[in-house]
């Protein structure tokens, strides 16, 4: 049951997200972009269409930061329950008798984020986190040698993920 419920909040919130799209509208003005690795405060916001203004743009503001340390505290979680993690990375040998070792890693770099309203009561905001998962690959005549490298970035995954905020907290 409790599965069912996710997925229909999650098509809920993508279809919140795609309408303005679908309708013509453009998303500019609606939403703001930030890379997690800014210093600076996050840009003005303004909703022509529903008239926001005042407190309200404080709140998002407030929903934007909330969300930047909640990403931040995901991505760290994420980065530690990576299937092929650094700690527990692939070693495979290799046709030619050699081994190669290959591990996953967050690209904190590439961390991104968009935060919108909504137009749901029981969800009034919504947020997309975006990132890259490098992959990282080393090779060696023994499985110890591959374990200490050196790595090279042979490619990546990019990640979107859509989170909802109800009840005060970001899920």
């Amino acid at each position: 049951m409790k599965a069912i419920i996710n997925v229909v909040l999650s098509l809920s919130v993508l279809v919140l997200l795609v309408a303005p799209a679908l309708a013509g509208e453009t998303l500019p003005d609606k939403v703001s972009y930030l890379k997690l690795d800014q210093g600076a405060a996050p840009a003005a916001f303004s909703d022509r269409a529903s008239g926001r203004r005042g407190g309200q743009d404080a709140q998002l503001d407030s929903r934007k930061a909330d969300f930047e340390k909640f990403a931040r505290a995901k991505i760290g979680q994420m980065n530690k329950n990576l299937n092929f993690s650094r700690d527990r990375m692939q070693i495979r040998k290799e046709a030619d008798g050699s081994y190669r070792a290959v591990f996953h890693e967050i690209d904190g770099s590439s961390l991104g984020y968009e935060v919108s309203c909504s137009q749901s009561k029981s969800i009034p905001y919504v947020a997309v986190l975006t990132y890259r998962e490098q992959i990282f690959a080393a090779s060696g005549q023994t499985p110890e040698q591959c374990r200490k490298g050196p790595f090279n970035p042979v490619g990546f995954i990019p990640n979107r993920h859509i989170f909802s905020y109800s009840k005060g907290v970001w899920n």
